[in-house]
């Protein structure tokens, strides 16, 4: 059913599984908790090169939708805040435009929870020319409820130094090769960490220290038109995943010796952290008031709501 087509109507529908509704309850109650970067469906700008994802394999990621189209990627870091790549709203950084679908492989469509982007937040370092600090940070209009295909990912830590060709995830709805079409499945791909010294050779002077560099010299697997914004995503000991770059730019799609270039989220961990712990918008503006935690409640009904129906919520 779909919930917030008209708001002249009252939403109507069925609950057919008390068990599920006991447990949708229990979730936003908090009775059930789950940590960043896990993936309990398991258990445990593009993308060239890769293979269809699973269902609930990368929870995090969302389609970053401009009036309802497919945009860019996102990622979920919190349950009211996603990060994606600044360069996605040089055209319109209005919020009322901006959506962002979660918990499905598919861009868009039934069985996606589609929630409106309240605010938007340029990183004020953002350098569109040589896209210096390609990266925002985008607050929802509600919370996202956590589910076992609906999890944020973790943050890395801000003094986190990555192993010559470590092997990390690229994950996103863009072109599957060079000049192609969106995918509507979720695509990802196994690429590796490439040593800044050796992408400066490739890039040049152009390469700054807010960026860093993942794929392969040789070609083949890269990300690509429609992924920008997604993450990249690398595993620690531990198991949990975290967010190490966010995908920005690059010449080509999988060329030979022109790896994927991303925005190091490490160079940016104290911005992230000071705007979602402090709820301020990390530029010279007026403090929001804090809304009550009774009008908290009415926000997120309507995705409860959603979720109990099976639709898709549309604004």
């Amino acid at each position: 059913m779909v919930v917030g087509e008209n708001p002249s109507r009252s939403a109507v529908c069925e609950i057919l599984n008390k068990n599920l509704l006991t447990l949708l309850l229990s979730s936003f109650m908090g009775t059930k908790k789950y940590y960043c970067g896990v993936r309990p469906a398991l258990g445990s700008h593009r993308i060239v090169g890769g293979v269809t994802a699973r269902r609930g394999e990368w929870p995090w990621i969302g389609s970053l939708q401009y009036q309802r189209l497919h945009r860019c990627g996102a990622t979920l870091i919190h349950n009211k805040w996603l990060l994606t790549a600044a360069h996605c709203f040089k055209s319109d950084p209005t919020p009322s435009n901006w959506a962002v679908s979660l918990g499905s492989v598919l861009r868009s469509g039934v069985g996606a929870l589609v929630i409106p982007i309240q605010r938007v937040i340029i990183h004020p370092a953002f350098n569109g020319t040589n896209m210096d600090h390609d990266v925002a940070l985008l607050e929802l209009m509600v919370p996202a409820p956590t589910s076992y295909t609906i999890q944020s990912v973790c943050l890395p830590s801000p003094v986190h130094r990555f192993l010559k060709n470590a092997e990390c995830y690229i994950t996103g709805w863009g072109s599957m090769r060079e000049g192609g079409s969106l995918t509507n499945l979720l695509q990802k791909a196994a690429v590796n960490v490439i040593d800044q010294a050796d992408c400066q050779q490739s890039y040049g002077n152009v390469l700054t220290a807010s960026m860093m560099c993942a794929g392969f010299m040789e070609g083949g697997r890269d990300t690509c038109l429609g992924d920008s914004g997604g993450p990249l995503t690398c595993r620690q000991p531990s198991g949990q995943w975290f967010i190490a770059g966010v995908t920005s730019w690059g010449h080509g799609c999988g060329r030979i010796g022109f790896p994927g270039v991303y925005t190091r989220v490490t160079s940016v961990r104290k911005w992230i952290s000071d705007c979602v712990s402090t709820k301020l918008y990390c530029t010279r503006t007026k403090v929001m008031l804090r809304a009550t935690q009774f009008t908290n409640l009415l926000r997120e009904l309507p995705v409860l709501f959603l979720i109990l129906c099976n639709g898709t919520f549309l604004y």
